[in-house]
């Protein structure tokens, strides 16, 4: 009893309540745009909502597993080696041993969940680089012989991974992934903060740009050339409404039909078999239709409030391995949510990314769910160690 007391003190509720409201909201949301449309397909009302409640079941354990193991399990050098051969076998089984799903090879079924192995993808590569920065900081370049070939050789088993994302396709997952290294490096870099801010709005604006070549070049023909029509719809979805721009289009109509309270709970109308499964990355646009943007506000307050909690705890650090993982998840987070309102609003292109917690899915809650327990682990580890610091300081003076 003592031990869960002392544990309980030091817990990050700050990040624990946030991650529960969200998930509550996604349920209900979940439940809200599929139940409709499975009444007129003659399925059950409550298929997803029990498979949602499901899966933030599984995710809610994990999280406290996660918050309660020491990290040390996750950073040593076996696990870091065998992961990344998992990660791989498990990509290379991904794209070549499943079925596609919407034209995309990115689905290992387990049953009742489905895992995305470009999910796990994001968190591994977190742990990893976050290991192997840290470990770099340490260690004179000068002096092991082996530093270049070191990074030659993680360079290439990034591109390995890369690669094997981009030829699902998986066009957000490579996003998301390629963010989280570009972040985590020029945390770990030694340049000055300009610098750094320099290359991320760079890095940003090329992005951005280079969403305009597909104006004026398709590099995708075959089984890719479905990748080609999401850019057609992004800059001219009502040209393609009855076709790859559907989704978009009637994103806009749910989103208008919202204004400020929205239609209430359960009155939208995209949802009745206009906006082709709105329980997954289009549900934000029916918690605008039904919530309005007051819901919409409380939303993204949420995830907002969870991503700069975690960034705060990375900044916070007095150790390189906890900083870097921090600014790794909180890029996830922000990345993840940023991909997925751009789509929703028509900012972005659709890359199938989901908004976190909320829509429906298994593998992007339960990694999420496992990257916020850790993130929660090294919350604790912090406060406890303050706390500590605070009473030797009160002793010696």
């Amino acid at each position: 009893m003592e031990d869960l007391k002392r544990k309980l003190k030091y817990f990050d509720y700050f990040l624990f309540l946030p991650y529960v409201a969200l998930c509550i909201i996604g349920v209900i949301m979940v439940y809200s745009a599929s139940s409709i449309n499975q009444t007129y397909s003659g399925g059950s009302s409550n298929s997803y909502l029990y498979k949602q409640l499901v899966f933030v079941f599984i995710g809610l354990i994990l999280f406290f597993l996660a918050a309660h193991i020491n990290p040390r399990y996750w950073v040593n050098d076996y696990v870091i080696s065998i992961g990344f051969i998992a990660v791989f076998l498990a990509l290379v089984y991904a794209k070549y041993f499943t079925k596609a799903i919407n034209g995309a090879n990115g689905w290992i079924s387990l049953g009742i969940i489905s895992i995305q192995p470009s999910e796990i993808c994001k968190l591994y590569i977190t742990i990893w680089l976050a290991r192997l920065f840290a470990r770099q900081e340490t260690t004179n370049s000068l002096i092991d012989r082996n530093y270049t070939q070191k990074n030659i050789i993680v360079i290439i088993k990034l591109c390995m991974l890369f690669g094997l994302i981009i030829i699902t396709p998986d066009l957000g997952g490579l996003v998301i992934n390629g963010a989280i290294v570009m972040i985590m490096w020029l945390a770990a870099n030694k340049w000055s903060g300009k610098a750094k801010i320099s290359a991320l709005v760079g890095s940003i604006t090329v992005f951005y740009a280079g969403l305009n070549i597909f104006r004026f070049f398709n590099p995708f023909s075959g089984k890719l050339a479905y990748v080609y029509q999401r850019f057609v719809a992004f800059f001219a979805p009502f040209k393609v409404a009855s076709s790859s721009g559907k989704q978009l289009v009637n994103s806009y109509y749910a989103i208008s039909n919202g204004g400020l309270f929205g239609r209430g709970l359960g009155n939208s109308i995209q949802k009745r078999g206009y906006l082709p499964e709105p329980y997954t990355d289009f549900i934000l646009s029916i918690i605008v239709e039904e919530l309005g943007f007051i819901g919409l506000a409380i939303v993204l307050v949420l995830l907002m409030w969870l991503t700069l909690r975690i960034i705060l705890i990375g900044i916070r650090s007095k150790n390189t391995y906890n900083s870097l993982f921090c600014y790794g998840i909180g890029t996830f987070m922000f990345v993840e949510t940023a991909l997925n309102v751009g789509a929703v609003c028509g900012l972005l292109p659709i890359t199938g990314v989901t908004l976190p917690f909320i829509s429906y899915g298994g593998s992007s809650m339960v990694v999420l769910s496992l990257a916020l327990g850790m993130v929660v682990n090294i919350s604790v580890s912090q406060r406890r160690n303050a706390e500590f610091d605070l009473l030797a300081r009160k002793v010696r003076h």
